[in-house]
């Protein structure tokens, strides 16, 4: 009988002790937090890593923002538990290669099927009905600000816009204008860069707070409609390149605005020479 008792509280030990732990492992699910940045990995079965795609969480807003391969997305996510469903995804406009493009839409379609997500350590998983979509690993956080000091040897600034039947596109470096009217870029004339022009261009960059430009909002939104052309600024750091979401030819946002006009003065004024 002492046998059978002992027997018994043995058992009891252990199936309290299994789930206790499925209880802990349940609420750490259940806390379980999405915020910072992300580089993905993988999308269904293929390394992605050289496409430099990057997700970021802003948990105080519940706002979600990125890089997918050609364009920025935007856009909102609602959590319970480890369920996720991402809201009102958006991108900017800009032109890539077909083959870049279509993987793009592929990251996109694939972020909207998503209906759950797990983390473990730094590495991030988001599934759609138990199957895996995206991969992704914690970004080590740095200041972009500083990468633009240290980088400034290897940084430019591009700049584009498109409307129908036209389209600009400018890349500015330390050496090298780069100006062309052909939206697959197979035509683009080269020029030299002024040195102060450089330095001016570097001075106005280092004004910016390049981390958050992916979330400046366009004062006006007549691109939208074909009221003006769709025009869009990168800050390239070494070989991140940080993207503003669209805005209107013209009217840039106010943080960016300095830099947008000294960028097309430069061309401007090289193109008159």
């Amino acid at each position: 009988m002492k046998f059978l008792l002992s027997l018994f509280t043995l058992i009891m030990t252990f199936s309290s002790c299994d789930s206790s732990k499925k209880a802990a492992e349940l609420k750490e699910t259940m806390q379980q937090r999405l915020s910072g940045t992300y580089n993905i990995t993988q999308l269904k079965k293929e390394d992605v890593l050289s496409n430099k795609i990057t997700i970021s969480f802003d948990e105080t807003s519940n706002k979600v923002t990125g890089f997918a391969g050609c364009n920025s997305f935007f856009g909102s996510y609602t959590l319970e538990n480890n369920r996720i469903a991402f809201n009102n995804l958006a991108a900017s406009k800009k032109f890539c290669p077909n083959d870049i493009m279509k993987f793009e839409n592929q990251f996109l379609e694939s972020l909207r099927a998503v209906d759950a997500f797990s983390k473990r350590g730094d590495t991030i998983v988001f599934s759609a009905e138990d199957e895996t979509m995206i991969i992704g690993t914690e970004a080590i956080g740095e200041s972009k600000k500083s990468s633009v000091v240290n980088y400034r040897d290897n940084t430019a600034v591009k700049y584009q816009s498109i409307s129908r039947g036209a389209f600009d596109f400018i890349m500015l470096s330390k050496t090298k204008l780069s100006i062309s009217k052909d939206n697959s870029l197979k035509t683009i004339a080269k020029y030299q860069i002024e040195a102060e022009d450089w330095q001016a261009v570097n001075a106005l960059i280092e004004a910016i707070d390049v981390e958050s430009i992916q979330n400046l909002t366009p004062p006006s939104k007549k691109h939208q409609y074909d009221g003006a052309p769709l025009a869009t600024l990168a800050i390239i750091i070494g070989d991140v390149e940080y993207m503003t979401p669209a805005f209107d030819h013209g009217n840039p946002p106010e943080a960016i605005e300095a830099l947008v006009n000294k960028v097309l003065s430069i061309k401007e004024n090289t193109l008159k020479q």
